[in-house]
């Protein structure tokens, strides 16, 4: 018997492209670690993946010795994908992905039998703070005998013409007036949507809602691509930085932060395959007061494109704000949670293909809030870096050396007022700048406010270097009323991104010319 899978099949969703990723992965895995199943003939092509047996092979066993070969556990009671091609010691990152697929996939208790819950303790590189991880230790989960759970097969050994789709083949999707269908190969085919699928813990920061996990399903155009890649990003042993290959990277703010660390994974630069997608789905998933309390359900859909001219400034903004472990009191259970707010902000902008620095009010509005956004000047210098548009370099340029010259004159008057230091004139005048952009409801008001800032901050009517560079492009910008919300926040990013200079350009007395942010 022959079943054939085409890329390119009409009827075909993402869903289904993810899952033929899934399934090609895994035929490329068992070569790999020596689990082909027996009498099982496995073809991967680009666009095609066939599977073939014998005659005197009953489908039923042909299904159950492929699903043995795919779907496993590993010695410590956790789920092992060999299509995900995850280092067998890396219990780092085998433990986000056992609990993210038990939190979507497996979260009804008949989707899984439990053998008592297991412990793993993981720790942060840096400083050794970490805690113990508890999970769900499993004997067996629905995908080891979906031949049996779906009715595959009849009794004579060849495939049915109808199967059902639950919930644990794909997540969140419920049965209304009449149940989900498909014939039974596709119904299959669809089991490796968890192996092609990337699993992430939701902590997130900025809204409300009660997501815990985020599945973001590529939509799949290569098949050895993609196999190739998957299986390269998940190893530890490639020489090259990934976001998504342990516990940590598994661990977002949001939706579309998940999605873009997976995107920038699967398209690193390095490896010789295509990139074997084009864009992704990124689905948060959570609890709901309307719904069970065993289950998970879909809070959120998004679908993103496969790159963003600004991702440059999403990766800056995470590549010092990486997520942590928390250290938890003494018999707690451990804690992971973003380190930054911005990856997650900047990801959700870039997604709905807004300014990168759209809402970046939200972080500053609040004093407390305001003073916390100032700890993370190595993501914000770093975004300062990546920023690519001319309009906005001009801007925070501009605001930039307003603010240094603001912060040399104080410093001169706390010398001439004998004072211990300058650092509370400095406090005092961030946050009245921090107030005065915030209370500016209009273009031309916020336009004028920011020209007085600049004047004011030179002696004897002085010109800044970028306002006499750029006063074209800068008043042209400013004075725009559609621009207000972009300049406005962009005037908030400059105050809290102003890098100081080197101490080899700091004053004869030792007090630097820009701030000690």
């Amino acid at each position: 018997m022959e079943i054939i899978y085409r890329l390119n099949n009409p009827n075909y969703t993402i869903y289904h492209r993810a899952a033929l990723g899934g399934l090609a992965a895994t035929i490329k895995a068992w070569s790999k670690r020596k689990i082909t199943p027996e009498g099982i003939s496995a073809t991967l092509q680009r666009n095609q993946v066939t599977l073939s047996w014998g005659d005197e092979l009953p489908a039923q066993d042909a299904l159950r010795r492929i699903l043995d070969a795919s779907f496993r556990l590993t010695k410590d009671k956790l789920i092992d994908l060999p299509g995900q091609g995850v280092d067998a010691d890396d219990y780092s990152l085998r433990l986000a992905i056992h609990n993210g697929i038990c939190g979507t996939f497996l979260d009804h208790t008949t989707t899984h039998k439990k053998d008592g819950i297991y412990k793993i303790e993981l720790k942060n590189i840096d400083d050794l703070t970490g805690g113990f991880f508890s999970y769900k230790a499993l004997r067996s989960y629905a995908h080891q005998d979906a031949d049996e759970r779906l009715g595959l097969s009849d009794k004579k050994g060849t495939l049915e013409k109808i199967a059902d789709i639950p919930k644990w083949v794909i997540p969140g999707a419920y049965s209304g007036a009449t149940h989900l269908e498909t014939n039974a190969a596709d119904a299959f085919l669809l089991l490796y949507l968890m192996v092609g699928s990337t699993i992430f813990l939701l902590r997130p920061r900025m809204w409300k809602e009660k997501a815990q996990f985020c599945v973001v399903v590529p939509n799949v155009d290569d098949l050895q691509a993609f196999a190739a890649r998957l299986q390269i990003i998940n190893a530890r042993t490639q020489n090259f930085e990934r976001f998504t290959n342990n516990y940590l990277g598994r661990v977002v703010g949001g939706a579309e932060d998940a999605a873009l660390r997976f995107l920038i994974d699967i398209g690193t630069t390095g490896i010789a395959e295509a990139r074997g997608i084009d864009g992704c789905l990124s689905i948060a998933m959570g609890k709901a007061s309307w719904g069970g309390k065993n289950q998970n359900y879909r809070s959120q859909i998004i679908k993103l494109k496969d790159s963003y001219p600004d991702i440059g400034i999403y990766r800056a903004a995470y590549s010092t704000g990486k997520s942590r472990f928390i250290k938890p009191n003494k018999n707690s259970e451990g804690f992971a949670a973003p380190g930054s707010p911005l990856p997650e902000l900047i990801a959700a902008n870039l997604a709905r293909e807004a300014h990168w620095c759209g809402d970046f009010r939200t972080l500053v509005s609040k004093k407390e809030e305001f003073k916390q956004i100032l700890f993370h000047q190595g993501g914000l210098q770093a975004m300062n870096q990546a920023v690519k548009e001319e309009n906005d370099k001009a801007i925070i340029s501009a605001f930039h050396e307003a603010w240094k010259m603001t912060m040399k004159n104080l410093y001169d008057r706390a010398r001439e007022e004998n004072l211990k230091s300058a650092e509370r004139l400095i406090d005092v005048r961030r946050e009245r700048i921090r107030n005065d952009i915030l209370r500016a409801k209009t273009s031309d008001a916020l336009a004028g406010w920011f020209l007085q800032f600049c004047a004011n901050s030179t002696k004897e009517g002085g010109k800044l270097k970028t306002m006499q560079a750029e006063s074209e492009r800068i008043r042209k910008f400013i004075f725009n009323p559609r621009n207000f919300d972009q300049f406005q926040n962009l005037c908030l990013f400059a105050l809290v991104s102003y890098a100081s200079e080197p101490k080899s350009s700091q004053t004869e007395n030792n007090q630097p010319t820009g701030g000690e942010n």
